[in-house]
């Protein structure tokens, strides 16, 4: 029964919802109803009020306004008529930065933008689904090939490469002149490699009989037993190109609303643990009030300063 009426605790006050609630009970829809005793009406009546006192302490967090005023210290400063001031001030210029007030797009012109783009890129992808499909699984197959013919040419290559290792050790052992070119040579490609110079280190690689291309014979080989991965389809690029968008927007977005938090702050005049446990609680008091439930946890000098700017702070939250 309480499920059935809690989300009438939205917009009607406490006793209001719970005369609400009773009356419909009571409407005779069945003779039973009409049988009931002025006790079980009662008893009724308070279990139903009680379930929407629930329902309403439950979405604005009070306690019937029995939750008594903080201890105020430097974090959680009394909310003043200055102070709100401060928040309101600080909200609106956040609240401008939002709205592009200096002449760049709006946060809502931004996520319309990324919205269009994100359901272009939906709409294309949904439209040539098959054809999306298709070329994925031929991609997949593609790369299952390549990844099996390289490394068919791998250990071909490597076996070889062994039989030629074990040579020139052979060699090293056994000639001291060819021993003392090498290890030059080993020398140099070791300066080469610390300056960076690849095209040295490739030259002074190729005297030792060594290739430093030798991977690309993989791809080579892979290319001729099973083909060039495919070609993205057009509608694929378009897709890519469409993300690419939404993302970059997506992070325009994130900056600006950065932007939006710390502008709030530095105009407020408070450091930033103040100013956002003043605004949680600015957020709880406008909750109470909008479900008709008496804030708790503030002053009264701080209840006076809050109803006074309370239609300011409702355009600006």
């Amino acid at each position: 029964m309480s499920y059935a009426y809690s989300r009438r605790a939205h917009t009607l006050s406490r006793h209001g919802i719970a005369v609400a609630i009773v009356a419909a009970v009571a409407l005779p829809t069945h003779v039973a109803s009409a049988q009931l005793g002025g006790l079980v009406k009662k008893a009724r009546d308070k279990v139903v009020e009680n379930q929407v006192d629930k329902q309403v302490e439950k979405r604005t967090g009070s306690t019937s306004g029995r939750e008594a005023p903080p201890k105020f210290d430097d974090v959680t400063l009394e909310l003043t008529s200055e102070r709100v001031g401060q928040i309101i001030r600080g909200l609106s210029a956040g609240r401008a930065v939002l709205e592009g007030s200096n002449g760049s797009p709006s946060r809502a012109t931004l996520v319309a933008r990324r919205d269009e783009a994100a359901n272009k890129s939906a709409a294309i992808s949904s439209a040539n689904n098959k054809l999306i499909s298709a070329h994925y699984q031929e991609r997949s197959d593609n790369q299952r090939c390549r990844n099996d013919a390289i490394h068919a040419s791998y250990k071909k290559r490597k076996a070889s490469d062994d039989v030629r290792q074990k040579e020139f050790q052979a060699k090293a052992m056994s000639d001291p002149a060819f021993r003392e070119k090498t290890m030059a040579i080993a020398q140099k490609m070791g300066e080469a490699q610390a300056r960076n110079d690849t095209v040295a280190l490739k030259k002074l690689a190729a005297e030792l009989g060594v290739d430093m291309n030798a991977g690309a014979a993989d791809s080579i080989a892979a290319d001729k037993a099973c083909g060039r991965e495919p070609a993205r389809p057009a509608v694929l690029v378009q897709v890519d190109q469409l993300d690419e968008q939404a993302k970059a927007l997506s992070e325009q977005i994130r900056q600006l609303e950065e932007k939006s938090a710390a502008t709030e702050v530095k105009e407020s005049g408070l450091n930033e643990r103040q100013f956002h446990m003043a605004r949680e609680r600015i957020e709880a008091y406008l909750s109470a009030v909008k479900y008709k439930a008496q804030p708790g946890g503030f002053s009264g000098a701080e209840l006076e300063s809050l109803g006074a700017r309370r239609a300011d702070l409702e355009k600006v939250m």
